[in-house]
């Protein structure tokens, strides 16, 4: 009888070692899918709205400056990217303008049609 209790006790301990072990050792094939389904999702308005919440923990000291300005950048390329493919016509800037700043500027122009849109519904 005690045998039976050894042999039971071991094949549940086996099991939930068995399930705490394989998540480890398994291959991230769906990773990949789970980014690609991720990024299109991804819309102007979620980036635009990152953004503003980057900003705030920025003024209210969360983050350093060095990885807002970093993200912030990133955030800007992701929108300069979407604005591309929505296939809106991009205004005419000085030739002294560089990429950045022109993302930067439509990207502060969207951020303030949101924030009305958003004061007004509230």
């Amino acid at each position: 009888m005690d045998f039976i209790y050894l042999i039971v006790g071991s094949a549940i301990i086996l099991t939930c070692f068995y399930f705490v072990v394989s998540p480890f050792f398994s291959r991230n094939e769906g990773r990949s899918s789970e980014t690609d389904s991720w990024e299109s999702t991804l819309t102007l308005d979620s980036v635009y709205s990152a953004v503003n919440e980057l900003e705030m923990d920025y003024l209210m000291k969360k983050i350093k400056e060095k990885d807002f300005l970093q993200l912030k950048e990133q955030y800007q390329m992701i929108a300069t990217e979407l604005v591309k493919q929505e296939g809106k016509p991009k205004r005419e800037t000085n030739n002294n303008v560089s990429q950045a700043e022109e993302a930067e500027l439509e990207l502060l122009r969207e951020l303030q049609k949101l924030r009305k849109k958003k004061g007004r519904s509230s």
